[in-house]
């Protein structure tokens, strides 16, 4: 069974999230990954029933997860419950804890994560051409998700996914000297949430096959204005 993979790159925060899924998670993953022009609502319409696990990565609200340049992709009342059933849901977006991650399991998904609050962290804008090489800063936050999605993709449930998260933020926290990022991780870590079936598990997933070259993606084309 595939999986649905949303990833956005229109701007810093979308390239940054999304170039930690496409070094640490795509290869691990069959298709359908919705990159940058894909990841609008019509792709995903066509993907997202026929996988097990949705990935997404994107700008959101309190009911709304939304692709590149912020087209809707999941909102309360818009979408299909044909679009979610069965299926394990991670979001890391802002916000979508709170009212569509729990829409989510109430229209059949066997178990959507969020967060309640701003996903927060700090981006290194030169390293926007390849994001997955911010170690310094980005990694810190972004991490702990990846190993969260790992123990997904490994077969463990949604509750032993969010706990393996969860445990990498306490730990990145305790040794970090920049109170800047720690308190974004401990911010993070507060806000995550998890709806539904904790014990919920996918097909186990091929392990990370290395090595691989990632092709860097083009630059972040902002508007001319003035």
């Amino acid at each position: 069974m595939p999986t649905t993979v949303c990833l956005p790159d229109f701007d810093l925060p979308t390239r940054s999230a999304s170039g930690y899924l496409l070094r640490w998670i795509v290869p691990r993953l069959e298709p359908v990954q919705l990159f940058s022009i894909l990841d609008r609502r019509g792709p995903f319409v066509l993907s997202a029933p026929q996988s097990d696990i949705i990935i997404g990565t994107g700008h959101g609200d309190v009911n709304v997860f939304t692709g590149q340049n912020e087209e809707m992709i999941l909102e309360i009342g818009q979408y299909n419950p044909i679009e979610v059933k069965g299926k394990i849901i991670k979001l890391l977006s802002c916000q979508c804890g709170v009212a569509l991650v729990p829409d989510l399991v109430k229209n059949g998904a066997a178990c959507a994560m969020g967060y309640s609050d701003d996903y927060i962290w700090v981006m290194d804008q030169e390293l926007s051409m390849t994001p997955w090489a911010d170690k310094v800063f980005a990694a810190k936050s972004l991490m702990p998700v990846i190993a969260g999605l790992n123990a997904l993709l490994d077969g463990k449930t949604a509750k032993e996914a969010l706990e393996t998260e969860l445990a990498q933020y306490d730990c990145n926290a305790e040794v970090e000297e920049d109170e800047l990022v720690k308190a974004c991780l401990e911010f993070n870590r507060d806000n995550a949430v998890l709806q539904g079936d904790p014990e919920a598990t996918i097909r186990p997933r091929p392990g990370l096959l290395l090595p691989f070259r990632l092709i860097p993606p083009p630059p972040i084309l902002l508007p001319i204005t003035g």
